[in-house]
């Protein structure tokens, strides 16, 4: 259960119905009784802030969880984990050192992938069967628990114990733990016992019902005739009833074999409670030999599930970004209080990862293009403008996705990285028009931007997408200025996209008169030129922009431009008189 430590904190959400940022506590790895937490080192501060939902969705991430479900069960359980920020430094070298080793081992997650079945065998309960609490169901369930406990402890096992060159501490003591659990006299015994346990419970197959049948042939008493060891089947077919009827297939029936329940027996009933009777009865040397057993856990192995698809789904991550074209590297860890990112060559990993889908064909498109980042004192606040369709909002989420990889513990596209942990990921991404009376586009964003100045700190990091498009541009331009002038008095990492590219050509006067430890910095969306047609390269850099969106461009894409139009409608026109054309 997830529990939110501070109240307080939480920020209220942008967009109707989504959760917002708050910071809480992750389950306790102590629930895993004992077994190592590849998550969580020993005795580790498991505070961690969530994103919220508006954040989640801003960035994409969904579509990098979906590749790490490497089970289709784990949609939760592993949004959860990536989406909780991880501050402290000693988790997060923690768990990239277990991701390297595996990453190191492909033959090592292959094998840990290859347990998960089992393992989710071990946390499922026995099926349906009798209505009631009969103590024979528990012990057949206790029995199918620990058969399967048996095999994923001798699975997992084997495949910690094939692997050689292990340097993460996580999978070190893992392996150290699942060996004791192995070793100890009690687990030896329940392996060597498990065949006879079954033979116990095995003796007992079917039931014959004696029923006696009135005049009318309505039913009128019944009583048990036997137990038996085979199963009934249903009617023989024509060829079976030609064959000897000496065989040993089980019992069979002169009608098909019908797939039934309890309501066929009504649980009030004395037949029901004998029947009852028998089969506990035949069960109960099983109940007796599996009391030695008691105090074997199952759940510390069950637990180790969700862990294992976190990090297995993390190898395969990185294999389709690799796949993609793209570098990945384990970011080295710098101070909080540096406030400092720095990835060269990085990258949309969720736009990567469409390159790879499975039946994905060549593409037109240019490959995933990367760009250096450089966030520190002297370029706290990134201003980027530029072409429309040149990458801005590509390159906005590259930065926040790399943000969650590194808190969480995985890699990052790009060729090198070092990066700070934040206190939060905000972002402020157009949103659809809604109806709200008495309130403007402008109005609505000016709250949402109230707020993220009320939760976001010196320490957080904060995404903004193509603000202030409501308003007129002078206006904007001036709202935007103290906006960022608010923004270097936050002291936080910042990029701000934006179409108001006069913004750019003032950020000599905005660095002369602001915080020397927060500087601003123009970054430009690249575009090149050739026979009139301008194109964005997708490359980001320092610099200025040239002075246009490049919106023409984009219009005579479509064929919008007043010459094409009056072509188009020309030609109409000229097929169909009756157009009210000149």
């Amino acid at each position: 259960m997830t529990i939110i430590k501070d109240v307080g904190k939480v920020a209220a959400s942008r967009r109707p119905g989504r959760k917002a940022q708050a910071i809480l506590q992750p389950p306790n790895p102590a629930a895993l009784g004992g077994l190592t937490s590849l998550l969580w080192p020993p005795d580790s501060n498991r505070e961690a802030v969530k994103l919220g939902s508006a954040t989640i969705a801003d960035l994409a991430l969904d579509r990098i969880v979906q590749v790490l479900n490497v089970t289709g069960r784990h949609e939760w359980a592993l949004k959860n984990t990536l989406c909780s920020l991880c501050t402290d430094p000693a988790v997060i070298s923690y768990r990239q050192d277990v991701l390297e080793d595996l990453d190191r081992s492909p033959e090592l997650a292959a094998s840990l992938r290859a347990t998960l079945p089992d393992l989710a065998a071990l946390t499922r309960r026995g099926g349906p069967g009798w209505p009631g609490d009969s103590p024979v169901l528990a012990v057949a369930s206790r029995l199918e628990e620990l058969d399967r406990f048996v095999v994923c402890l001798d699975r997992v096992c084997a495949a910690l114990g094939g692997a050689s060159g292990l340097r993460s501490l996580g999978l070190l003591n893992l392996r150290n733990d699942l060996e004791k659990i192995a070793s100890d006299p009690e687990v030896a015994a329940l392996r060597a016992q498990l065949p006879e346990l079954h033979a116990l419970i095995g003796d007992a197959r079917s039931v014959t019902i004696g029923v006696n049948l009135g005049p009318d042939l309505r039913p009128e008493s019944a009583t048990i005739v036997d137990l038996h060891r085979e199963p009934f089947k249903g009617a023989r077919s024509l060829v079976g009833r030609l064959l000897p009827i000496g065989t040993t297939d089980g019992y069979h029936g002169r009608t098909p074999l019908h797939q039934t329940g309890p309501a066929s027996l009504r649980k009030e009933g004395r037949l029901y409670e004998d029947l009852q009777g028998l089969i506990e009865a035949a069960a109960a040397p099983l109940e007796q030999a599996l009391k030695r057993f008691q105090e074997i856990k199952v759940g510390p192995l069950a637990g180790l599930e969700g862990e294992l698809v976190f990090f297995t789904g993390a190898v395969g991550l990185l294999d389709r970004l690799r796949r993609a074209g793209l570098a990945v590297c384990r970011p080295a860890i710098a101070p909080r209080a540096e406030r400092t990112f720095e990835v060269r060559d990085a990258a949309n990993g969720t736009l990567a990862l469409q390159t790879t889908e499975p039946g994905q064909g060549a593409s037109a498109d240019p490959p995933v293009v990367t760009s250096d980042v450089f966030q520190a004192a002297e370029s706290r606040v990134l201003v980027l403008t530029g072409p429309n369709r040149g990458g801005k909002t590509t390159f906005c989420r590259a930065i926040g996705q790399a943000q969650v990889l590194f808190q969480a513990g995985l890699f990052v596209p790009g060729s090198s990285a070092r990066i700070s942990p934040v206190s939060g990921v905000w972002t402020h991404f157009p949103l659809s028009e809604v109806d709200q009376p008495g309130s403007g586009r402008l109005d609505d964003e000016m709250r949402r931007l109230r707020r993220m100045f009320d939760e976001a700190d010196s320490d957080s990091l904060i995404l903004m997408n193509e603000p202030l498009t409501s308003t007129s541009e002078r206006d904007a331009l001036t709202i935007a200025r103290d906006l960022v002038r608010g923004l270097q008095l936050l002291g936080a990492r910042v990029l701000l996209v934006t179409h108001l590219h006069q913004l750019a050509y003032i950020i000599p006067e905005l660095n002369e008169t602001g915080p020397k430890d927060c500087g601003v910095r123009s970054l430009v969306a690249g575009a090149v030129e050739a026979d009139g047609v301008v194109r964005g390269t997708y490359k980001i850099a320092p610099g200025l922009p040239a002075g246009a969106s490049h919106a023409s461009e984009i219009a005579r894409q479509h064929g919008l431009t007043f010459e094409q139009l009056r072509r188009r409608l020309t030609a109409s026109r000229a097929a169909d008189p009756s157009q009210p054309f000149e």
